[in-house]
């Protein structure tokens, strides 16, 4: 009996140890854009500017979160298996590009420099998919390309209804209604290949 009782007594302290320790667990790592750890404040941080602050503040957000997913789209390009993907892959790269050249145009312009910037940096996501191959990468880049096409979209929204510059207004409005047809595209592709 008094045995039992020990036995039962050590068995609720590993589990009341394993609960605390759960709890005291980091969360898991996942792949999201690094561009923008934050993205609920910074909508709320561009939501209150406006004029030309805006535009900027936008811009120097979205210089890198662009580069990052241009950087990640060249990495699975190296390995993807699907054409349509790497055709994709290849007409999204070209038109992010573009856009950052144009936005770094009108920052410049504006006399600001850019902040922080993605172009060239081999970030955790795209680690991740240069060291995948095949299916197992396109696994991975999906969901994530899904992401960082997902959180433009979210600040493009913003600035369709506060850009100062018509410019990058209607920029942000090319950017939504690409990119929400991109991601039902990519969805429909992940979907399709990897049920």
């Amino acid at each position: 009996m008094r045995n039992s009782l020990l036995l039962a007594l050590v068995a609720l302290v590993c589990l009341a140890l394993a609960g605390v320790l759960h709890a005291a667990a980091p969360p898991a790592v996942r792949l999201t854009p690094t561009a923008s750890p934050t993205p609920n404040t910074t909508l709320s941080t561009l939501s209150r500017l406006s004029g030309p602050a805006f535009d900027k503040a936008f811009m120097r957000e979205l210089i890198p979160i662009h580069e990052e997913a241009v950087e990640i789209a060249m990495a699975a390009t190296l390995h993807a298996d699907h054409t349509e993907l790497l055709r994709w892959n290849q007409v999204m790269i070209d038109r992010k590009s573009g856009q950052v050249r144009q936005m770094l145009a009108w920052l410049q312009e504006a006399g600001v420099s850019p902040g922080r910037r993605n172009v060239g940096l081999v970030t955790e996501p795209v680690k991740k998919m240069r060291s995948l191959r095949g299916a197992a990468l396109e696994r991975a880049y999906l969901p994530l390309i899904v992401a960082h096409l997902e959180w433009s979209t979210s600040l493009a929204q913003l600035v369709a209804t506060k850009a100062d510059r018509p410019e990058l207004g209607s920029m942000a409005q090319a950017i939504v209604a690409v990119e929400v047809k991109e991601v039902a595209r990519l969805r429909a592709w992940q979907k399709a290949w990897y049920p």
